[in-house]
């Protein structure tokens, strides 16, 4: 898992490195504006890196469920791990490959091979639908609990109401779901 995901995220870094590097050309311009100056693009740059580090923290909590409960206790935290940090890696190379135009599907970038490459990374452990298929059943296997733990909630909020002779007048924790 580690290796694989090391490798995402430092292609990661890379391609927003490449993205950077293209929106502070002076000679790209669009509409009489710099790349660099257009809100979508910071946008782009802005949600690569917070994805960026979003995975690696998704990463380093697997790691450490790893270390204290061992990997059979970590099922959850390593699967997610397995979807996020490789679709991380395709979008932020992808944001990378548009602020390039037509040269980010050049050999004139490293990012068309960094984006096949990648792309093909994120078949190794198995597809995502699998990994996700498993993460959906294991958090469902709480619904039984939550739907106690809201109800018991609902219970306390409604002697609280009468109790204080007041009723709610807004949909909140007593609507029908």
């Amino acid at each position: 898992m580690q290796s694989s995901n090391q490798a995402n995220r430092r292609q990661a870094e890379k391609a927003l490195e490449w993205m950077l590097l293209r929106i502070n050309d002076p000679r790209k311009a669009t509409f009489g504006k710099q790349l660099k100056e257009h809100g979508v693009i910071l946008e782009w740059v802005a949600k690569s890196r917070i994805e960026i580090d979003a995975a690696r923290l998704v990463v380093l909590n697997a790691a450490m469920k790893v270390d204290d409960f061992g990997a059979k206790g970590a099922l959850k935290e390593i699967g997610e791990a397995k979807v996020l940090v490789p679709t991380m890696g395709l979008t932020v190379i992808d944001r990378a490959v548009q602020s390039f135009g037509g040269a980010g599907v050049s050999q004139d970038t490293p990012l068309a091979n960094m984006w096949a490459n990648i792309r093909t990374l994120r078949l190794a452990d198995g597809p995502d639908e699998v990994h996700l298929q498993q993460l959906g059943k294991n958090e469902n296997k709480r619904g039984k609990a939550v739907t106690e733990h809201i109800q018991k909630q609902q219970a306390i909020t409604k002697e609280l109401f009468a109790k204080y002779n007041t009723s709610l007048s807004q949909p909140g924790p007593q609507s029908k779901l």
